[in-house]
């Protein structure tokens, strides 16, 4: 049986932070904090218009790898860039993603909006949408440890 063809699919998440837009935007802008979120496997890191950045890590499915670059960044309200997922060498995403930030109350509220090409074989929106789930709750762990430290 051959993989049909291409196809395209989009998600959106809403997630709200108790932590101001200042904060939850320092953590996607700051290599070192974005880090603390979304894991070791991230290598390179240039956030900047143009700019770069490589995740990968291993699982039992193999080698997934990440390649983004940067296209729009709004400073506090808006970040726009294009990025591809492979796994043990094979792209099998290429993701064009906008993440909005806005105040919620002094807290803030993220929207990440995914549109994808889907290359078979993959596991599309499904593995995108679970994948972006356990970051974004990775996200929330670290703002509140974050805001835990600054109170001690």
């Amino acid at each position: 049986m051959t993989d049909p063809a291409q196809h395209h699919e989009t998600f959106t998440i809403e997630r709200t932070y108790p932590n101001c837009v200042e904060h939850v935007w320092a953590a996607w802008s700051v290599a070192e904090k974005k880090k603390g979120w979304f894991g070791d496997g991230l290598s390179e890191s240039e956030f900047r218009v143009g700019g770069t950045e490589k995740n990968e890590f291993s699982n039992d499915m193999g080698t997934h790898t990440n390649e983004t670059r940067y296209f729009e960044i709004k400073e506090g309200e808006r970040i726009v860039y294009a990025y591809s997922m492979a796994m043990n060498g094979a792209v099998h995403t290429v993701s064009l993603t906008t993440v909005a930030f806005a105040d919620e109350s002094g807290g803030t509220r993220l929207t990440y909006t995914e549109q994808m090409c889907v290359i078979p074989p993959s596991d599309g929106a499904q593995g995108r949408t679970h994948g972006w789930n356990a970051l974004l709750d990775s996200l929330g762990n670290y703002l509140n440890e974050d805001m835990r430290t600054k109170k001690t």
